[in-house]
């Protein structure tokens, strides 16, 4: 049982449209002894009420007005609001249609809630988060906790990042350190940053590897094609940033020559047709890819990351074939 001093500790920041909802929830926050509260009815401002309130936890409503709660979700989690990447988040919504739950969890939301939900639902998914929340994972599109079932980790290369939970300390009664925190999320940040840039390395040599046979084929692109070339494009542009002002930034000479043949094709979109004057471009994509992969794991031989490619692929096609035949939910 955690001691109701513990609680007491716990900043949260909680928002909803409905005057009702939020009453509900300070009354079930409260009597379990969360009483340094914050509630707020839209999302303006909120980048500067999360400065002000610096909050163990958020939790709001999907629709909330003011602002899109899934785009400022991926913000947080891509640092580009707040301070803090790591901050406990959990969305409520009334519509749980599957592409809506689908953009939530893309975006690096801890937990959802389905309205109407019990206070001791709340209560429960508030306390999980705290105590019981799951480590981060990292890929070219998603920065947030690992969303695998157990089995489905068995043999995967993902690695399994615990970040800073100043919420979990203080239900637990550790001490807890501003500046040490502060280091522990710049720790983090550099974990971060290192597996995203292997991330988005890899997504684009396994999109190169399998695009650029398409386009030397002499058939038209198709919308996946285009879709995986535009993939490519975000996770070199990913690198360029996150390598700006660091010791890799000799990297991002490398990412502009691969973006500029890059958009080069793409410019042509489904109108594109294979001549002798596309071969460099073409083999830019494979070659600079290749190159880029090799740089962030130089701890890797080159035909071991070649074959992992190879694999992703396969698995890749594998799974598309599976969708397709309507085993598996698109």
């Amino acid at each position: 049982m955690i001691p109701a001093e513990r609680r007491a500790d716990v900043r949260i920041l909680y928002g909803d449209p409905a005057l009702g909802t939020r009453r509900l929830y300070r009354q079930a926050l409260v009597s379990a002894g969360y009483t340094h509260l914050r509630e707020f009815e839209t999302l303006d401002g909120f980048a500067d009420l999360l400065h002000v309130a610096q909050p163990d936890l958020v939790f709001m409503d999907v629709e909330m007005p003011g602002g899109n709660a899934i785009a400022l979700t991926n913000d947080l989690r891509h640092g580009r609001l707040g301070v803090n990447p790591y901050l406990p988040i959990i969305l409520t919504t009334w519509e749980p249609q599957q592409s809506r739950v689908r953009q939530i969890i893309d975006a690096g939301a801890d937990d959802l809630l389905v309205k109407p939900l019990s206070t001791r639902a709340l209560l429960d998914r508030v306390e999980a988060v705290g105590l019981k929340r799951k480590p981060f994972v990292v890929t070219s599109d998603y920065i947030g906790p690992d969303r695998r079932r157990s089995e489905a980790r068995g043999g995967s290369a993902i690695q399994l990042i615990h970040v800073p939970n100043p919420m979990r300390a203080k239900l637990a009664g550790e001490p807890l350190d501003p500046h040490s925190l502060q280091h522990e999320i710049m720790v983090a940040n550099e974990e971060i940053n290192r597996q995203r840039l292997r991330a988005s390395a890899f997504r684009i040599a396994f999109v190169a590897e399998q695009i650029v046979p398409v386009y030397e084929s002499g058939l038209s692109p198709d919308e996946g094609t285009l879709t995986m070339l535009g993939d490519l494009i975000s996770s070199t542009e990913d690198i360029q940033r996150r390598v700006a002002d660091t010791e890799f930034a000799h990297v991002g000479q490398i990412s502009d020559r691969l973006l500029q043949a890059a958009r080069q094709i793409a410019e042509q979109g489904v109108a594109f047709v294979y001549g002798p004057e596309w071969h460099k471009p073409l083999e830019l994509l494979k070659t600079l890819g290749e190159a880029v992969l090799a740089f962030f794991n130089p701890d890797r031989d080159a035909s071991a990351l070649a074959g992992e490619v190879a694999e992703a692929i396969d698995r890749f096609r594998a799974r598309k074939a599976a969708q397709n035949a309507g085993e598996i939910p698109s």
